[in-house]
């Protein structure tokens, strides 16, 4: 009879290459995500002046420039083209990929139907949308990973089993 120490032994080349696929993974995620956002940093910063804006309270409205974009920051709004009444920045807010933001909370700012925004913009460029790609391929693989192991601690008991079952004969 075989020494059941050294069947549970022989298990330790899988639990040790099960050890180095996650690392690898892990490490391969963590290496995406910074490419990511070397990618975002290289993309040239435009800017858009005294684009017109039709005010809406609280409800998103898409600039010119942000459906596509990885970065938006707006620097200033106004209710005229004069650039003379500035709008607080505590009133509105600006996001990437959506546009802008603007609220009148108690309604008594009277904000006029037009106001004119200035703000920079980067758009996500080939570089971006590959790496976003991959990154996003990649995503899945995690999920597969307990689906392997539970494999292969099937694998082992139905060997374990039919070890057994030879030795009572």
């Amino acid at each position: 009879m075989k020494n059941k120490k050294a069947q549970i032994e022989q298990l330790q080349g899988l639990v040790l290459a099960l050890i180095i696929i996650g690392m690898v993974l892990v490490v391969g995620f963590l290496i995406f995500a910074q490419t990511k956002t070397q990618v975002v940093d290289m993309i040239s910063t435009s800017t858009a002046t005294n684009e017109s804006y039709t005010y809406a309270n609280a409800t998103l409205t898409a600039l010119t420039h942000s459906p596509g974009s990885v970065e938006l920051s707006c620097s200033a709004l106004y209710n005229d083209t004069a650039n003379a009444v500035a709008i607080d920045s505590g009133n509105y807010t600006c996001t990437a990929g959506s546009g802008i933001t603007v609220t009148d909370a108690d309604g008594t700012l009277g904000f006029p139907a037009t106001m004119y925004v200035t703000y920079t913009y980067k758009t996500a460029d080939y570089a971006y949308n590959a790496s976003n790609e991959v990154q996003n391929a990649t995503q899945d693989i995690p999920g597969w990973l307990p689906i392997i192991v539970v494999v292969m601690i099937g694998a082992l008991l139905i060997g374990l089993v039919s070890f057994l079952r030879n030795q009572a004969q």
